[in-house]
């Protein structure tokens, strides 16, 4: 809470004119002058407020307005329980993210084309992500569901095609690792959900990789007509088109406020690369 002007002057320089008084200020007074932390005083006709009890002061001044807590240090979830008494304060908690991903290459060599198919996928953290041996001309798919993510079969496409799971919205870490990458992709696609929550994190990845394009199939009316649910937007904030927003988001905002309603990724057939 921040001290009126009157009181950190008082603070400050141990007195203050009373004319300066707020409009609390006399309540405030009266309570201080009860304490015998201060009392009134005239100096060439002017009235003044001056501190007699400087420690007693002191000790008032901080209670009744604390100095607000440290930030809590960004990515260090140790440091915020020291500083902040809280290990999930602040905006980010871990300096590393996981992510999922799944490397489809027809290549015999590509290594992390031969995990994905081993393992099914492949768990690196946001600050490892640069140590991905990436060749050029690879295709970045984000995904923003599990199902469709593990449902994906590239294994015999040219190139190399990398899918990331974003599990709704992706960590900041991760974003501005991947927003990082190089050689950047030649192709970026984004795979969501088609509801307000879905575009929106649509919109987020996009501020980071302004190249990515929302994945829109030719038969997504046809879909909206036959499997859209309104129940589905219950409790999201509707989504307005912007000037700068490309053609196919503008045309799923269309399809959500004709009908409605939404449609979940999973009813959609993934983007054929």
């Amino acid at each position: 809470m921040k001290p009126p002007a009157w009181i950190a002057q008082l603070a400050t320089e141990d007195r203050v004119a009373y004319s300066r008084l707020s409009r609390d200020g006399e309540q405030i007074l009266t309570q201080l002058r009860a304490l015998q932390l201060v009392t009134l005083g005239v100096h060439k006709t002017r009235r003044l407020v001056v501190v007699i009890d400087k420690p007693g002061f002191a000790q008032w001044f901080q209670a009744a307005y604390p100095a607000p807590a440290p930030a809590p240090v960004t990515g260090q979830r140790a440091a915020n329980i020291a500083r902040a008494r809280k290990s999930k304060s602040g905006l980010a908690t871990h300096m590393a993210q996981p992510l999922l991903l799944r490397w489809f290459s027809a290549e015999p060599a590509a290594t992390w084309a031969e995990l994905t198919r081993r393992c099914g996928i492949i768990g690196i953290t946001s600050d490892r992500l640069a140590t991905l041996d990436l060749p050029q001309g690879w295709t970045l798919l984000t995904v923003e569901n599990w199902e469709p993510f593990l449902a994906l079969d590239y294994a015999l496409q040219t190139g190399a095609i990398i899918a990331v799971f974003t599990g709704g919205n992706i960590a900041e870490a991760t974003l501005q690792a991947l927003a990082a990458l190089w050689p950047a992709p030649a192709r970026t696609l984004h795979f969501g959900d088609y509801d307000w929550s879905g575009l929106a994190i649509y919109r987020r990845i996009r501020a980071a990789l302004p190249q990515l394009r929302l994945y829109v199939p030719d038969d997504l009316a046809t879909l909206f007509r036959d499997f859209a649910d309104h129940d589905l937007l219950l409790g999201q904030l509707s989504l307005v088109a912007r000037a700068d927003d490309p053609p196919e988001l503008h045309e799923v905002i269309a399809l959500i406020a004709q009908y409605n309603a939404s449609l979940e990724q999973e009813i959609v057939p993934p983007p054929e690369l």
